[in-house]
């Protein structure tokens, strides 16, 4: 078995995609841990609801424990820092942060964002940024983790598919894991996801789980396999090779 980590900048990024993934690991056996670097405070539903920010991450906050449960994780770790401010914080800060929760949960597999973020938010792809010069480092330094560095991501969408303008997809080139799930852990997914009560409106809108199709599409930094591989875990590089520290993906 193996131990993979998600990091992302805000509550619900592991849910607008990657559930169903992460209900299929964990019911595999595998260990899964979630770390985000805010508490999603910034969002313009909290205007709409007439919360401060104050009590908007609290409330988000709650619904992340009723996400890990129903995925049930086996962490899951919410920093504080300023949503929608990643920009502006020094970067060395929030590195340290990250490498002392890869230190912590020593992860085979990380996964964050690609570099166009899915949907563009600058959050996003400064977390990809800081995760990506995190676990390489680690690996230039001589830790054996992480194996492997995965950046969730959106396949072009069919001709008919209804996806919002604003989410941006990577080449298919570039997309070297499709990995399945069943009936039973895209209901878990989808449970997850409507854990975010305070998004209910957004979710209804979007249908986010309903633009990843009938797989999740990763990229693999310094990795390339033919044919794609089926899940995370698959062909993991071992301890001593580990990243390709050329890659310029």
């Amino acid at each position: 078995m193996a131990t993979l980590l998600y990091v992302f900048p805000h509550p619900d990024d592991e849910c607008f995609g990657p559930a169903p993934g992460m209900a299929r690991q964990r019911r595999e056996g595998h260990e899964v841990h979630l770390l985000t670097l805010t508490r999603g405070e910034a969002t313009s539903q909290r205007e709409r609801l007439g919360c401060s920010k104050a009590e908007m991450a609290e409330t988000r906050y709650q619904e992340m424990q009723d996400v890990a449960a129903t995925l049930d994780l086996n962490s899951l770790t919410v920093l504080e820092y300023p949503d929608g401010q990643l920009a502006e914080l020094n970067p060395l800060v929030l590195e340290d942060a990250i490498a002392d929760h890869l230190h912590a949960r020593t992860p085979d597999v990380v996964v964050t964002y690609p570099v166009h973020g899915v949907s563009g938010h600058p959050d996003h792809l400064v977390t990809h940024a800081l995760v990506k010069r995190v676990a390489c480092a680690l690996r230039q330094d001589g830790a054996a983790v992480p194996r492997r560095l995965a950046f969730y991501t959106l396949p072009p969408a069919p001709d008919d598919a209804d996806r919002p303008p604003h989410l941006h997809h990577s080449s298919p080139s570039l997309i070297d894991c499709m990995l399945s799930f069943d009936a039973t852990d895209l209901e878990t997914g989808r449970e997850a996801l409507h854990c975010y009560e305070t998004y209910r409106p957004v979710i209804e809108e979007h249908r986010p789980l309903d633009a990843i199709g009938d797989h999740i599409s990763f990229g693999l930094f310094g990795e390339a396999h033919e044919p794609r591989l089926s899940s995370l875990t698959e062909a993991l590089p071992d301890a001593e090779t580990g990243l390709d520290l050329s890659a310029r993906s």
